[in-house]
């Protein structure tokens, strides 16, 4: 019985276009958790000790099997070849400011990039990886947008709370200083020129 336990559940994740909860997984095999926890636990041991192609984590509250990292390269290579659709630079930018700053207006995002981001907010929706989350009070009570589900089953995230913390993204003093002393050696425009 217990086999049989773990060939279901594998079954189910193996088809499953979403990561499977708990809650979820007990509905439809009306096995009772422990049996079902057991099994999941058993499979991932067995992917790991037998060096397997795919792993199985627990993302956005529930359970989904995963390349496993050594064998992503292989992987990226025959999506890249199948010409899947990727981000685009601002996609990504914008992308990585609503991650970090949710709920965020489509007005503070452009102010952060100096760009207007409509296109890419459009585009994130489309791909369902963003959503309106609500509004903003106060005058016009813009649009507010955060992540979803699906940014976090991309990303191979539990919770939002696992994104790296930006200070890692921050350049060391020795990088600052060096951007500031090539900003600072590039010609400047007469400004005289420019005026009136």
């Amino acid at each position: 019985m217990e086999s049989d336990i773990k060939g279901i559940v594998e079954a189910l994740l193996f088809v499953a276009d979403e990561p499977l909860t708990l809650k979820k997984l007990i509905g439809v095999t009306s096995f009772e958790a422990s049996l079902i926890e057991k099994a999941i636990k058993e499979l991932s041991d067995e992917c790991q000790k037998e060096n397997r192609g795919i792993q199985i984590r627990e993302v956005a509250g529930g359970y989904r099997f995963f390349t496993h990292p050594a064998y992503c390269p292989y992987v990226e290579k025959l999506i890249l070849s199948a010409d899947y659709r990727k981000l685009s630079q601002a996609s990504l930018e914008t992308l990585a400011i609503i991650a970090y700053k949710q709920p965020i207006t489509r007005v503070q995002i452009g102010a952060i990039r100096g760009v207007n981001s409509a296109g890419s907010v459009a585009s994130l929706q489309e791909k369902g990886l963003v959503k309106e989350i609500g509004r903003e009070r106060g005058p016009g009570q813009p649009i507010m947008y955060g992540t979803t589900k699906i940014f976090l089953e991309n990303f191979g995230l539990k919770s939002i709370e696992e994104l790296p913390p930006l200070k890692d993204f921050t350049p060391d003093e020795e990088t600052r200083h060096q951007l500031q002393l090539k900003l600072m050696s590039e010609p400047v425009e007469n400004l005289e020129e420019n005026k009136g």
